[in-house]
């Protein structure tokens, strides 16, 4: 069973430290970015769609309500620009239109967006809980994941790396 992440955009970019806040195109840049790169929904059969505030978005010098940014199209992340609604407005209805709304999981901090999204079975995860899910590994090259070698195997590889390269 493949889940519909629907992103809070700016929610998710004002509560996350790291991303780049310099711009509102910089800060949703760095958003799908941190979700192309680090893939905090898990599956790549797990689709993920981002809902911002904004009347158009200009891509290609054309304005558009729902994009795939051309650098992004290939991620499977579906930008969307909650046009003349607002951004919680536009999840609502993207939950309350889904044919299983439990296979949608609405990753805000908003208690209203979650009040309403429960009421219509969708799953809800805090800000917190959807970027924090890799902080809780740990990093890949850290001592304790590095395979341990006795004093004599790591002598043995020492002497053949000389001949190697000396």
């Amino acid at each position: 069973m493949s889940l519909h992440f629907v992103i809070d955009g700016y929610n998710l970019i004002k509560q996350t430290p790291g991303l780049n806040k310099s711009s509102l195109e910089g800060s949703r840049a760095s958003l799908i970015q941190f979700i192309k790169v680090s893939r905090p929904q898990g599956s790549q059969n797990n689709r993920v769609t981002i809902v911002f505030d904004g009347a158009t978005a200009l891509t290609g010098g054309q304005a558009n309500a729902s994009i795939s940014w051309p650098s992004y199209q290939d991620s499977g992340i579906r930008i969307i620009f909650s046009q003349g609604m607002s951004a919680d407005e536009k999840i609502k209805e993207l939950v309350e239109s889904a044919d299983n709304p439990k296979n949608i999981v609405v990753v805000t901090n908003d208690r209203d967006i979650q009040s309403c999204v429960r009421r219509l079975q969708a799953r809800i995860k805090t800000v917190q809980e959807f970027t924090n899910i890799f902080k809780a590994l740990p990093p890949s090259n850290s001592q304790e994941n590095r395979p341990k070698l006795s004093a004599e195997s790591a002598l043995r590889i020492t002497d053949e790396m000389k001949k190697l390269w000396l």
